[in-house]
């Protein structure tokens, strides 16, 4: 009886305790801000027994929209304590009794107007943000940062693409720019991978993804500004350095050093680097067939080439602030180096009959010299009515070398004279810039922003050419009136544009108008000169709305141009190939596109995805032009292309846990393009594109990291023809010591691939060609770095500074390679 007695009553109890443990109450709600009326999401709810706040009865976050919804078993007083990131704390007091559903409707959070001395945080701040014309990273956010470079950051930025050996892409393009805290540096210009590794990405707060660029940027037919923003600075000061070394199987070495310190108002930024490049020797092929001639119908070319070189680049900027109103940036950059590029290979000519006709060897030894040196001047005035209202006056010179020589013999080997030839041409391009910015805002959500700004471009090169007979032993000048060529630019800009918020809606227009006089001169024959003038109106327009705190969409129109650079306007012929001579063309033309994009965002602590949707019309393309005369390929430039193109950009960005990152860069595209690729021969191209950028993380204990890199693209399509893709492969391996300051990397590049094939291929009415390249790019590459010091504060840094982004790319540098390599 001792025993049933308390059984029985505990089975009495059992239903009792049970319905009372199974009655739940559903507490819900919304959480907004009270003055946008914007909901807040990912807010921190805590649940306490009223009169109790030491007491945590339960702990919440608010989803995406702000809402939040939970169940309590407890019947009676509690009290909701909600807090979020620069809101003041709110207490809401309710009752669970007996309902099923407490509904505590909106709760309006205000912005606080003090600093808080603690919040709890349970979820993750989200990495990317989006604005109307552009996307921000958020480095200070990223744990990774404190132990990488911003070379590795950049991997995980949306629509960046990052192939096996560093070369960078926005969009899928590489016609961009990269800036530092809103100011173009010819370091990065030239030598993007070298200096971004050498980079700490501690000492970076953002990278900003400019899609839309707005009026205040040079119209040049960009894809997208990259702009890395340094950390804000503050009063203290402190010095941070860091050194790195580097080295690949394939024979290349690094090595550098970064350095920021401030002590009072005084602050200073620089970095050093050598670089050392080589790539082993790789087997070309080329075929063409000429159409209408039976002499020498067929012209084959086997052979193999490699290339190597070194340079240095190094630059600082002084800042200075004279007060808190008031600040002066001086800066100086100055990059350069030397290559080599060798080739070897044997040329035969046969008739309709596929029977040789004629056969020789050719070595070739290209030099090529590159570089840049810029000195900077910026003043900046911030309002003491408004930190935001900014006047920037600014000064810059640059001087930029492009120089290229060659020599070739030509050995006889059936039917074929033995000679040889030697070629150069000496370029550069002097240029000054004035300009001046003025930014403002009024009733709070409104912006105006407007600029001057005159650019002075010098350039003029020098070329010449000799011919050698091996049997006088002579070498002979082959005079050219093309022979000095001098350019010069006066380029006017003005820009204003326009901003404002309004709620979940946000607009951004302006227009900028740019005239250029332009004067070419040919001291040998002045009868060629030419004077040219043209001017442009260049509208932009975005509207944006926010469907939720996390979710934005955004349309965009914005009108570019670009202008031919000095080597596609270089009239010098060069005609080291035999098969194959090329020129420039002084009569270019601005090339005009215009844009329209579409772009839907979706950013929360684990899941971020961007897709967007462009399109692209250009009517007066810079294209390749070829003729035919005789077996001779005659190849220029020539504003004769027409070109329409849709392209689908996607970028997602998956952590499942804090240890695992997945991300993964996609596009896919449509180009038809139109023009005379040939005198009198009116031409079309079209094909898809599509290009695939993976990249996975895993962080082992003992804080291994470890990473893989899957991906490559499709061939691309030009008014000629068409040329191949890549796929590639890569996995990396870093340890960081002695807090983190002390850290290994090792990393192999397509290790199960020795080489990368790449094929192009024309088709005219005249001829039909295609040629074959075997690029060796594996590789397996080691680095370290050591950082120490410690930086309280980052420099002062001008907001607006030149940005000259006008001008095309070309030289012979990059052509055989120089820096980019």
């Amino acid at each position: 009886m001792k025993i049933i007695r308390p059984l029985y009553l505990l089975m009495l109890l059992l239903p009792i305790t049970a319905f009372s443990q199974t009655s739940k109450v559903t507490v819900k709600g919304v959480v907004m801000d009270s003055l946008t009326q914007e909901t807040i999401p990912y807010a921190t709810i805590r649940i306490t027994p009223a009169g109790k706040p030491s007491v945590l009865e339960k702990a919440v976050v608010t989803d995406d929209g702000g809402a939040f919804n939970f169940a309590m078993t407890k019947k009676g007083e509690f009290v909701l304590n909600i807090q979020y990131l620069g809101k003041e704390p709110v207490e809401k007091a309710f009752s669970v009794g007996s309902g099923n559903t407490v509904d505590l409707g909106n709760i309006f959070l205000r912005g606080d107007k003090t600093t808080l001395s603690e919040v709890v945080v349970s979820a993750q701040r989200p990495l990317v943000k989006v604005d109307m014309d552009k996307i921000t990273y958020s480095l200070e956010d990223d744990p990774d940062s404190k132990t990488s470079n911003v070379m590795d950051m950049l991997r995980k930025v949306p629509m960046v693409t990052i192939d096996a050996e560093d070369n960078i892409e926005l969009k899928g393009s590489t016609s961009y720019k990269i800036y530092l805290d809103g100011k173009p540096s010819s370091m990065l210009a030239s030598n993007p991978k070298d200096v971004l590794k050498s980079m700490p990405a501690s000492s970076i707060k953002n990278i900003e993804v400019i899609t839309d660029p707005g009026p205040k940027y040079d119209a040049e037919g960009l894809a997208g500004i990259i702009n890395i923003i340094t950390n804000k600075e503050t009063s203290m000061g402190g010095y941070t350095a860091t050194l790195n070394g580097r080295a690949d199987t394939r024979g290349g070495y690094g090595l550098g050093g970064f350095l920021s310190f401030k002590k009072g108002k005084l602050g200073f930024t620089g970095n050093y680097n050598y670089y050392d490049y080589k790539s082993p020797w790789s087997n070309m092929s080329s075929s063409r067939e000429y159409f209408g001639v039976e002499q020498r119908h067929f012209v084959e070319t086997t052979g193999r080439n490699k290339y190597s070189g070194n340079g240095q680049y190094g630059g600082g900027e002084l800042s200075y602030e004279i007060d808190t109103l008031n600040l002066v940036n001086i800066g100086f950059s100055k990059y350069g180096g030397d290559g080599t590029s060798k080739s070897y290979g044997t040329t035969k000519y046969a008739d309709v009959s596929n029977i040789t006709q004629q056969e020789y060897n050719q070595n070739a030894v290209n030099d090529y010299t590159y570089g840049s040196t810029s000195v900077k001047v910026d003043y900046q005035n911030t309002s003491a009515k408004n930190k935001d209202r900014l006047f920037t006056a600014s000064y810059r010179y640059q001087t930029s070398p492009d120089d290229w020589a060659s020599r070739v013999a030509y050995e006889n080997v059936l039917a074929f004279r033995d000679f040889g030839t030697d070629q150069y041409s000496d370029g550069s391009t002097k240029e000054h810039t004035f300009q001046v910015d003025y930014t403002t805002p009024f009733s709070k959500i409104h912006t105006l922003e407007a600029g001057l700004k005159y650019i002075i471009r010098l350039s003029d090169s020098r070329s010449g050419r000799q011919d050698y007979d091996p049997e006088t032993g002579v070498w002979t000048d082959i005079a050219s009136s093309n022979d000095k060529f001098k350019h010069e630019q006066d380029i006017f800009s003005a820009y204003l544009g326009y901003t404002a918020k309004i709620k979940k809606w946000g607009f951004k227009a302006g227009a900028r108008y740019e005239g250029t006089n332009l004067e070419a001169r040919f001291p040998l024959d002045s009868e060629q000169n030419f004077k040219t003038d043209y001017s442009n109106i260049v509208p932009s327009a975005t509207v944006s709305y926010q469907l939720a705190t996390s979710q934005t969409i955004r349309l965009g129109y914005n009108m570019r141009i670009s202008r031919p650079g000095i080597w596609q306007l270089n009239p010098y012929v060069n005609s080291s190939d035999t098969t194959t001579i090329s020129y420039g063309n002084p009569d270019l033309d601005a090339v005009k596109s215009h844009n329209i994009n579409l772009n839907y965002s979706l950013f929360t602590p684990k899941f971020n995805m961007n897709t967007s949707v462009s399109y692209n019309i250009v009517n007066n393309s810079v294209e390749d032009v070829t003729r035919l005369e005789g077996n001779t390929i005659i190849r220029t430039y020539g504003n004769v292309g027409k070109k329409r193109e849709v392209s689908l950009f996607n970028y997602v960005s998956w952590t499942p846990m804090s240890k695992i990152r997945f991300t993964a860069n996609t596009s896919v595209g449509y180009t038809d393009i139109r023009g005379y690729g040939s005198p009198g021969e009116w031409m079309t191209n079209t094909g898809f594109t599509g290009r695939l950028f993976t990249n996975f993380q895993y962080t082992f204990p003992q804080a291994f990291k470890f990473s893989a890199g899957f991906g490559g693209r499709t061939g691309n399509v030009n008014l000629l023809g068409k040329r191949s893709g890549f796929s590639y492969h890569s996995f990396g391996l870093s340890k960081s010591f002695l807090a983190d300051k002390l850290t290994f990397n090792v990393s192999a590049v397509n290790p199960f691939q020795k080489e990368l094939k790449f094929t192009r291929k024309e088709h005219t009415t005249e001829y039909l060609a295609e040629s074959i390249n075997y690029n060796k790019n594996q590789s397996f590459n080691f680095s370290v770095s050591y950082r120490f010091g410690e930086m309280k504060a980052q420099i002062k840094k001008a907001a607006r500074s030149i940005n000259n982004d006008d001008a095309m790319g070309g030289g012979s540098a990059e052509q055989s390679g120089g820096g980019q390599q």
